[in-house]
């Protein structure tokens, strides 16, 4: 099954899901601790669907912190890891860890950029000025790691 740029999160998953595609959702009760996550910003509907379908493991994330297990250290794993690495770079509050891989890269989001953000990452190994746009939406990075 191929997916291709600028398709659908819910019929990617949709998708997975009728092909039996090993995937656990998270439960009423974590989207709910999700959705609540911030008295002043909302987390993007693209994330929040992600989430209801495959946030408590699928299995092409295998070994990527991404779950509910992890969702709430992310940002400050990625602070550190920053520090650790002495960069200049900071997150703000208005940015969303969502996803780090093995300790030494992670991606996040703008709260404030739409239900279907950019993607932006920082890995330890590569030296820039800023923080890496690595996808124009939310959408397409995940199916991007799927395909």
């Amino acid at each position: 099954m191929n997916f291709f740029k600028g398709s659908n999160i819910k019929h990617f998953l949709t998708s997975l899901e009728k092909d039996s595609y090993p995937m656990k959702p998270c439960s009423k009760d974590d989207i709910s601790k999700l959705i609540n996550i911030s008295p002043t910003r909302t987390l993007p509907q693209t994330y929040l669907d992600f989430m209801n379908k495959a946030g408590n493991g699928i299995e092409f994330l295998v070994g990527t912190n991404y779950s509910m297990n992890y969702i709430f250290d992310l940002k400050e794993w990625a602070i550190e890891l920053l520090e650790e690495n002495n960069s200049i770079k900071k997150l703000t509050d208005n940015q969303f860890i969502f996803m780090m891989h093995q300790g030494y890269m992670f991606w996040f989001f703008n709260l404030n950029e739409g239900d279907d953000p950019a993607v932006y990452s920082y890995n330890e190994s590569v030296e820039l000025d800023d923080f890496n746009k690595v996808s124009d939406t939310l959408s397409d990075f995940l199916i991007s790691l799927y395909d």
